[in-house]
């Protein structure tokens, strides 16, 4: 079976997912210590957000931000599919077909250095992260009797994390805000799992077959991830758990102050 190479290629499309957009452009409505942000950018990428700062000392302020992304495809996965896929067209299905909602919330609390003092001037943060996503996709096989299936995918992921980040905002006049989030890695665990069912019209997978299916997924390497997969009539049921990590980079925010 060619799945041990389809089921690797789909797990480098799902951390395609958790890569967070590099540059955010957000607006806002400002005249104190309020700041409400709403990112343009990322709205390129069908990732809307908001956030909501509130100073809540001379140097300190605390905010949450929202992002959702509904029901879209795998961002940049026409050119994963070129990547990795070329010719084999049952891992450009697999990537293709993707769908996904996600949802994170982010709370944050700054520290900010300069003399003039929150909000504004060079600042040190650190953040908490939680995301959530479904997402759904076709994943086709082919058994060792030559015969093609699509096992129809859904799963889930909860990803846990924190960090810290630098960066600067600047006060343009009373009410504009410039933040420009320079780097924020962050690291934590996440749980997955994937339900699969496989509704081929004619052809059983027999009990060799599903063995062979299971064991071709328990085999994948992900580095510091494991892997659990249970294969049985016609359907197949994997559990992940790993890592949770990425970066708030080089991160541009236009807002407003009230």
């Amino acid at each position: 079976m060619r799945t041990l190479r389809n089921f690797s290629v789909l797990m480098i499309a799902f951390c395609l997912l958790f890569i967070p957009s590099g540059v955010y452009a957000q607006k806002s409505m400002v005249i104190g210590g309020n700041v409400i942000k709403a990112n343009l950018s990322s709205a390129v990428l069908s990732n809307y957000q908001i956030q909501y700062e509130r100073v809540t000392g001379p140097f300190q302020s605390v905010a949450i931000g929202f992002s959702i992304s509904p029901n879209v495809k795998l961002p940049f996965g026409g050119s994963l599919s070129d990547a990795v896929g070329g010719d084999d067209d049952q891992i450009v299905k697999a990537i293709e077909s993707i769908r996904f909602t996600r949802f994170s919330v982010t709370p944050e609390y700054r520290f900010y250095f300069g003399q003039k003092g929150a909000p504004g001037g060079f600042y040190l943060g650190t953040f908490a992260r939680y995301t959530h996503m479904s997402m759904e996709n076709i994943y086709p096989f082919t058994t060792d009797d030559g015969i093609e299936h699509e096992m129809e995918v859904k799963g889930t992921f909860n990803g846990y994390g924190a960090g810290a980040m630098i960066g600067i905002q600047w006060l343009l006049g009373s009410s504009i805000t410039l933040d420009w989030w320079i780097i924020g890695p962050f690291i934590g665990v996440m749980n997955s799992k994937f339900d699969g069912v496989d509704n081929h019209p004619t052809d059983k997978l027999t009990p060799q077959q599903e063995a062979d299916l299971e064991a071709d997924i328990n085999d994948v390497e992900l580095p510091m991830w494991t892997v659990e997969a249970d294969v049985q009539d016609m359907k197949a049921t994997v559990d992940l758990k790993g890592p949770f990590y990425g970066a708030r980079f080089m991160g541009l925010s236009f807002g407003f102050r009230f």
